[in-house]
């Protein structure tokens, strides 16, 4: 392997550090006194909310990756203005029934006109900030019972996914879980937050 190809390898493992550090917390959980102490019950728990935050992590870790090989590329919109102003490290939240993470991309200038996200289009990211696994979960939810019922279902079934890798916790409110079961199918743009513009999908 030539020396390049090994500063990639180490680039692609590197960027995956904070999952196999997570991962590694898990293992020494399991091969410790606590573990060892608890109940079959309590185990279950701990590692029901470990996965969703190792998967959290995984996710978000994965997304790092696919922003740091984006490659810039040539943009004319639907209008045939070229997008002439590249600008790397927009992002923006996305929902997931792991927990919530943030998309970084490049985003394609161009004056009083609203910025274009190529990379959105490939990971068809909705326009809301809610994923289409979380959607159909709320989908699911909401022919069980009662609002209150689904609210509660989506809450439990998402109940580790209110961290954001990195970025310390945020659970998602129950303000928020509400939103998404009266709206399932409506969109909106999402906002992108470096600039304040709007997102176009």
């Amino acid at each position: 392997m030539s020396a390049a190809a090994e500063v990639e390898v180490a680039a692609e493992i590197e960027g995956f550090t904070a999952s196999r550090e997570r991962f590694g917390s898990v293992l020494a959980f399991l091969d410790g006194a606590e573990a060892a102490a608890v109940c079959h019950a309590e185990l279950e728990e701990r590692l029901q909310v470990a996965s969703r935050e190792l998967f959290c992590q995984l996710f978000s870790d994965h997304l790092d990756m696919r922003a740091q090989r984006e490659t810039r590329v040539a943009v004319i919109d639907a209008d045939g203005t070229a997008r002439s102003r590249v600008e790397t490290g927009h992002t923006r939240a996305l929902s997931t029934v792991f927990g919530t993470v943030e998309v970084a991309r490049i985003a394609y200038r161009a004056p009083a006109r609203p910025n274009l996200h190529p990379a959105d289009a490939v990971l068809n990211l909705p326009a809301e900030r809610h994923s289409h696994g979380l959607r159909r979960l709320a989908a699911v939810e909401a022919t069980r019972g009662s609002y209150d019922d689904a609210v509660a279902g989506i809450i439990a079934a998402t109940a580790a996914a209110g961290q954001t890798p990195g970025r310390g916790a945020r659970r998602p409110s129950r303000s928020r879980h509400r939103q998404l079961l009266h709206r399932p199918h409506t969109r909106s743009r999402g906002r992108d937050r470096r600039r304040g513009t709007r997102a176009v999908v």
